[in-house]
């Protein structure tokens, strides 16, 4: 679809009410302005909060949660019964026109292989996505909220990292733009150094920044399923430093160029 914006919405950028409320009056204001924007979201705080409540223990390998049957239940309730609606609120009471989607409608999911030796039990993998959900709100002048909740092979819901749900997604519906929004300026070579900022960089460098340590953690589904994106034909995926106010409304309109932007 021509001139779609994929925003991914994640971590430590969630955390701030009033940094959640600058952000999500841009968005508002970009599709009241006709921009058609869809908002891939996550939501580990909630969820590991929620496990705690319950008792469950939170484990992560590699960037991934690790999810058993247990953890699961929580992560669907989590993501589409409290932030994917709180977000379509909130929204809608800034003037936009939005509605919200589970990510079961929309992701069809694999169980994820072992990482690092590890099983990370109802870890999926997006195998292909549904769209038509999504265009249907597109069409109507309406910014889809789409939770990372994947529906299973086996039937049962999946948890999907938001930023490969998103990148996914962006590829199914041939973005213009995908957007990662996050707590950092964008990649760099020295998480202490701002001036370490990588302004530009290709997807065939991002191996190599792998292999040095200087992408890990998080940062690694980040920027390979970013890659991946760009394999299936987008032209550019944005990191972008989600704290400073403004700062996507000017990337979407290519008035600044912020963060770091990764092409093919």
């Amino acid at each position: 679809m021509s001139g779609v914006i994929v925003v991914k919405y994640g971590g430590s950028a969630m955390e701030n009410p009033a940094k959640v409320s600058e952000i999500l009056q841009e968005i508002a204001g970009l599709a009241k302005e006709g921009f058609p924007v869809v908002l891939v979201h996550g939501g580990g705080k909630e969820i590991s909060g929620e496990m705690d409540r319950r008792g469950l223990k939170a484990v992560f390998a590699q960037g991934f949660r690790v999810t058993n049957e247990a953890a699961m239940a929580v992560v669907e309730e989590v993501l589409d019964q409290r932030v994917n609606p709180g977000i379509v609120k909130k929204l809608n009471e800034l003037g936009g026109k939005s509605r919200g989607i589970s990510g079961r409608k929309v992701f069809h999911s694999k169980k994820a292989p072992k990482t690092g030796g590890v099983d990370l039990g109802r870890v999926g993998e997006v195998e292909r996505c549904e769209i038509g959900e999504v265009k249907r709100c597109l069409d109507t002048k309406e910014t889809a909220v789409v939770s990372p909740v994947g529906q299973g092979n086996d039937g049962g819901a999946m948890n999907l990292n938001a930023d490969v749900a998103a990148a996914a997604l962006a590829g199914a519906l041939q973005a213009e733009q995908l957007i990662f929004l996050s707590d950092v300026p964008g990649l760099m070579k020295d998480l202490k150094d701002p001036r370490s900022l990588i302004r530009e960089i290709r997807a065939g460098e991002l191996e190599k920044l792998e292999r040095e340590g200087v992408i890990g953690g998080g940062m690694i589904p980040k920027c390979r399923s970013a890659a991946s994106a760009l394999g299936q034909g987008l032209k550019k995926v944005e990191f972008v430093d989600g704290r400073v106010a403004g700062t996507l409304t000017k990337v979407v309109k290519g008035q600044e160029r912020a963060g770091t932007t990764l092409s093919a």
